[in-house]
């Protein structure tokens, strides 16, 4: 979560490719990165207003 936030305050709507970039130092045992993306991208759209 900590690295989700700085990802959005460093780049408010970033790309898949950027979310990948920044989360790649964080392992997920049960393989739900296209959550995690998706969870991202939903956070960086409430944060739009």
């Amino acid at each position: 979560i900590m690295q989700a936030a700085a990802l959005l305050t460093v780049t408010p709507s970033p790309t898949d490719a950027e979310i990948d970039t920044a989360m790649q130092g964080n392992l997920c045992r049960c393989g739900t990165y296209p959550r995690i993306r998706a969870a991202i991208h939903a956070a960086a759209k409430a944060m739009e207003g």
